[in-house]
């Protein structure tokens, strides 16, 4: 079940079209829309809002190339409206080699 158990819609905060946050890149701002919808699809209700993803998947995902994905996320991150942390992801007991980024949307 999508987070606001409705798969017909993507809520976007009107915040990201005022004036503190005009000063995006076209990318960041496309790039928090993709992250919107992957919180949506990939967190509950009531649960923790954090997902993971890897850099490679949310570059075939957005569309926005690894470089400049990297700097779209410096933005969202420095304008407060994500938080990411590295980690690895648990299968069988065992941490997995392979870096990836969880997430949060503010």
């Amino acid at each position: 079940m999508a987070k606001h158990g409705n798969s017909f819609y993507l809520e976007l905060p009107r915040k990201i079209f005022t004036d503190d946050y005009k000063g995006l890149s076209t990318n960041a701002k496309w790039l928090y829309a993709v992250l919107k919808e992957l919180e949506h699809r990939l967190t509950g209700r009531g649960k923790d809002s954090s997902f993971f993803q890897s850099d490679k998947d949310l570059s075939e995902v957005s569309g926005i190339k690894r470089t400049a994905l990297k700097e779209a996320k410096k933005e969202l991150r420095e304008s407060g409206l994500i938080e990411t942390w590295q980690g690895h992801f648990e299968a069988n007991g065992k941490l997995s080699r392979k870096h990836i980024t969880y997430y949060r949307i503010n």
